[in-house]
Formats: C-alpha cells, structure tokens, sequence
C-alpha cells in the first residue's frame, strides 16, 4: 500500500523575505525527521495499491516512471510543486494527478507502507 500525505499546516513565522522555493525547502528540512521519515504537520490524503500505483506508472510518461517509480527503490518519494507540474501533464487519469493538479505549495509526501 502506498500512503500519501499532504502538508496541510506550517509552523513557522511567513515574516521572512524569502522565494517560495526556500520556504518550501525549510518547511520540508524542520516536518521531515531524518532517517526516520516521520512527517509532521501533514495528513494522509490517499491510499493507492501496489497494483493500481503499477498501472498509473506503467500507462504514464517517462517522468513519472522516473519519479513515482523510485518509490520501489526508496519507499518514500517527495513531490513539490516543480514536481507535480511535469508529472500533471505525463500521468494518465487516475485519482493521484487530481490531488497533484491542487498542489499549489507546500508537498506531498508517498511513502510504501509495510
């Protein structure tokens, strides 16, 4: 099974100058813990089988094999914005590219459950 995860809350201070790009990389670096994968400030938005994630990649473009693929190889794959934009218009139809097509900030986070 495959658990996807949506941040859905930042707890730090907006007040900085900073691109929205460094902001999303300090909001991942403080909610994910390292080494361990626990993801804070989020919430499981999806549950997609090994069997359905084997056909949105299998019946998609390069990319989304390339990124969604290495969840067999690293059980977790990060996606951020940038991500979801090249992954949008190369994954077939499925209930995963609607939740992509809302990520607007922020991530997602798939992680392969045991």
């Amino acid at each position: 099974m495959i658990q996807v995860f949506k941040l859905t809350k930042r707890h730090m201070d907006d007040n900085e100058n900073l691109s929205r790009e460094l902001k999303d990389i300090k909001v991942f670096s403080t909610c994910v813990g390292h080494g361990v994968g626990t993801i804070d400030f989020s919430e499981k938005v999806l549950e997609i089988s090994e069997d359905e994630l084997s056909k949105i990649i299998e019946n998609s473009g390069e990319y989304v094999k390339f990124k969604i693929g290495n969840i067999s190889k690293y059980f977790e794959v990060e996606i951020f914005a940038e991500h979801a934009a090249k992954l949008i218009p190369q994954m077939c139809e499925c209930e995963f590219k609607e939740i992509l097509r809302g990520l607007k900030e922020g991530y997602l986070m798939l992680r392969k459950d045991f």
